[in-house]
């Protein structure tokens, strides 16, 4: 049984539990890294994990769920820029994102079997991360009827572009480096323009 923490040691311990965890899982992978590695780097009792998560597929979604709104804070405060071109704006934002996936071993099949761990784990997983997403999406689309354009959002659309991401980059060490961007960015611009339309009213 885990030790029992006081609500600020939880607060801390458990903070300090997901930064080691983005820092491992993608310096390492998701296979690389055991719970003990995990409790080792972080400072407490293998024991202690289980005060706070049930596995390591418990931990990794939440991992991943915090990544994603703590990416959309930081998003929210770029809500200006998107002003003069909301499509351009919103398909960088994907080819940005995206791109930064790429060094991440955690993403990569080859190295975490990430597919097997995001098919096993989806109804999960992707139900958080998809509402994280869609408030996002439809927040901005708000956002842009506020400042004087007409907005025709296809948030279902975008959501299966976000997990059609996640698929590319776990994969993208089969391509050419310079080929995977420029792909990537046309792929990111198509979609973008498919699943989003925008007039200045």
């Amino acid at each position: 049984m885990g030790k029992a923490f006081t609500e600020d040691e939880r607060a801390f311990v458990q903070d300090k539990l997901r930064r080691t965890g983005l820092k491992l899982f993608a310096y390492k992978g998701i296979k690389g890294v055991s719970i003990r590695d995990l409790t080792k780097a972080t400072g407490i009792a293998q024991g202690g994990f289980y005060t706070f998560y049930k596995d390591k597929d418990d931990f990794l979604a939440d991992l991943i769920e915090l990544r994603v709104k703590e990416k959309l804070e930081n998003l929210k405060c770029r809500n200006q820029e998107s002003l003069s071109d909301p499509v351009g704006f919103l398909s960088g934002i994907f080819y940005s994102e995206g791109m930064h996936l790429k060094e991440n071993k955690a993403f990569d099949n080859a190295v975490s079997g990430s597919l097997s761990f995001f098919y096993e784990n989806k109804a999960d997983i992707y139900q958080r991360v998809s509402k994280a997403y869609s408030d996002y999406l439809n927040e901005m689309a708000e956002y842009w009827r506020m400042n004087g354009y007409k907005v025709s959002m296809d948030t279902d659309g975008f959501l299966n572009l976000i997990r059609a991401v996640g698929i590319m980059f776990s994969n993208a060490s089969l391509l050419d480096d310079d080929y995977f961007a420029k792909i990537f960015r046309c792929f990111c611009e198509a979609e973008t323009n498919m699943f989003l339309k925008v007039e200045k009213r």
